[in-house]
């Protein structure tokens, strides 16, 4: 039987790992797979996690995550029941080596990191933001499974970067994609 696949996708705030995830899931069809975190919302009707209590993030069994960190002072996790057959997971490197150091005989973990020139992602994302990930990324790009350099910042040279890694995925698990 076929484990289930996890892309994993990283990099630092501002670099477009939400537009390539959401473009990956639309065209491709794989599920995102939401944090549970104890960070607050940054706006009232921001996606992409489930936002939960110190409380209820401690009622988690340890047993029952499969990819936990904690970062910028939150706790973050994913649950093994909220794994599918193809996954999109937006994580940061710490996260991604727990979950491949526990994990990689039960899941196909693959990654991309994402890379963007720091002032573009400043006026993405603003200073602050930015600025709480100095330090925090310090993987060599030999560690994932595809690296994305968007130097030109283009939003069609993502999008074609990450048809080249679903290419390669595809060829690589020998799997069929229904693509609209």
């Amino acid at each position: 039987m076929n484990k289930p696949i996890i892309i994993c996708i990283i990099g630092e705030s501002g670099t477009g790992k939400t537009l390539i995830a959401d473009y990956i899931a639309d065209k491709y069809g794989f599920a995102l797979i939401e944090s549970h975190t104890t960070r607050p919302k940054r706006t009232p009707d921001e996606g992409g996690h489930t936002f939960v209590s110190q409380d209820v993030f401690n009622t988690y069994p340890l047993s029952e995550m499969i990819a936990y960190t904690r970062f910028g002072g939150y706790d973050y996790c994913c649950l093994k029941g909220d794994v599918q057959k193809w996954n999109l997971y937006v994580i940061e490197e710490f996260g991604f080596e727990y979950l491949t150091d526990k994990f990689s005989g039960i899941y196909d973990i693959f990654s991309i990191r994402l890379h963007r020139d720091k002032a573009k992602r400043i006026a993405s994302v603003g200073a602050e933001r930015v600025g709480r990930d100095e330090g925090k990324f310090l993987f060599k790009d030999n560690v994932f499974s595809w690296v994305i350099n968007n130097h030109s910042d283009s939003v069609a040279y993502l999008f074609q970067e990450a048809d080249r890694f679903m290419y390669m995925l595809a060829q690589v698990k020998d799997l069929e994609f229904n693509v609209e």
